[in-house]
């Protein structure tokens, strides 16, 4: 009895997913595209091309490792994604990219299904990578397992329709192109959630996304991700600023319109928030420049960064802001609470089902510029307040880490019969 787990990506909800899998004594393989391999002659010629070409590819490498499971469970077809990764270097617009993304999520999906076997009790797949895959599963007798991240498409596009409406110098080229392409990607999620036995979400907001669209919600699971291992106490309870330097607002992650941040740096210039606070962005800024610049006094851009240097970043910050308009669950946010560092979102973010407002952190509503800078204005004006909220920010993260959600993922799989027929 055994099940197969299979994403293009190894990120860390991925990776536990897998290991949960393991844990239960149930993981025939995890498959994926790149992996970090230093032995392999590919990922050797590979870096030996990057270093002429003057890009650090073992770095790029080293955030592929796959950790949570043994080595020879991990099973690599990285061809299609060496060639999305390569493409998106040279690539202006993100059209390019987007195409060959499309393509090679299609191919390892085929290479997937072509490796089932009447052996296997189980699947589980991620959406646009799983249709044949779970085609194959049909026709073999196994059971699905469908994880949806994000939430519904058609309610997501809606959203950014009705901001662009709002703020029509945010469209570009790049959404104009893929505006034409939803529906056919839509219809390719649609077969995959129709072939699911059990669909996975991280949130209730993911869960009413789906309602909303009228889909059958009651195969519908809600497993919340969970947070990395929490720093010691002492630690995480005296970071910070110094109380009489400006505060800190930390953003994690990309930069752009679904995530709010065009709302935030409307507040930030309409509040003069730059005279007394610092923000510090970090990740792909996706905001066309003519809604970016000229940037406003306290806004420090500084690209995307390892890891551990963000977790470093969240150790000395006063606040993360993440004022997202729709995300499925938002995985800075635990990982700012492992750190007890203090949370301003939406409630249009799913990690919001563990949020209490005004104890670790601040609930706002979605897509209000005035409400971001009521928010900075508090943390402002209330300093003490902000830094004793360290302490039920970790807390939070203490009482649902990994190991909580392998269990219980473990348990709706078992339920759901992905581990064989029940006794």
């Amino acid at each position: 009895m055994s099940v197969v787990i299979f994403h293009p990506s190894v990120a860390p909800p991925d990776q536990q997913a897998a290991r949960a899998l393991y844990e239960a004594g149930q993981l025939d393989r995890f498959v994926t595209t790149v992996r970090d391999d230093p032995s392999s002659i590919l990922q050797r010629a590979a870096t030996a091309v990057g270093r002429l070409a003057g890009r650090d590819l073992p770095a790029r490498f080293r955030r592929r490792a796959v950790t949570e499971v043994p080595f020879e469970k991990v099973e690599a077809h990285p061809w299609g994604e060496l060639l999305r990764l390569a493409t998106g270097a040279v690539d202006r617009d993100g059209r390019l990219t987007d195409f060959v993304w499309e393509r090679t999520e299609i191919g390892f999906d085929r290479i997937v299904a072509r490796g089932l076997h009447a052996g296997l009790t189980g699947v589980y797949g991620y959406e646009h990578s799983s249709r044949y895959t779970f085609e194959r599963a049909r026709s073999l007798g196994l059971r699905v397992a469908y994880e949806m991240p994000a939430p519904e498409p058609r309610f997501v596009q809606r959203i950014l329709d009705s901001e662009m409406e709002r703020f029509p110098e945010l469209r570009t080229a790049y959404h104009r192109y893929t505006a034409k392409r939803d529906d056919r990607r839509i219809a390719r999620r649609r077969a995959e959630w129709h072939s699911a036995d059990v669909v996975i979400a991280a949130s209730t907001y993911t869960k009413r996304s789906f309602a909303s669209a009228g889909l059958d919600v009651g195969k519908v699971q809600i497993v919340p991700l969970g947070a990395p291992a929490a720093a010691a106490r002492d630690e995480a309870l005296r970071s910070g600023e110094a109380r009489d330097a400006p505060l800190t607002f930390l953003w994690a992650g990309t930069f752009g319109i679904r995530k709010g941040a065009h709302h935030l740096l409307d507040a930030w210039r309409q509040g003069g928030f730059g005279r007394h606070a610092r923000l510090r962005v970090f990740g792909a800024v996706e905001l066309p420049g003519r809604v970016l610049h000229p940037l406003p006094e306290g806004v420090e851009l500084g690209g995307s960064i390892p890891r551990a240097e963000l977790m470093a970043h969240y150790r000395s910050s006063d606040a993360l802001i993440f004022p997202t308009l729709c995300d499925g669950w938002g995985m800075v946010v635990t990982e700012a609470w492992s750190r007890g560092l203090p949370v301003i979102t939406t409630d249009c973010a799913g990690a919001a089902d563990l949020l209490r407002d005004g104890q670790n952190g601040l609930l706002i509503r979605a897509g209000d510029a005035r409400a971001i800078a009521e928010s900075l204005d508090w943390c402002l004006a209330h300093r003490g307040d902000l830094r004793a909220m360290r302490e039920a920010a970790l807390a939070t993260a203490e009482n649902w880490p990994w190991a909580a959600y392998r269990t219980m993922l473990a348990d709706v799989l078992r339920r759901a019969n992905l581990f064989g027929p029940g006794p």
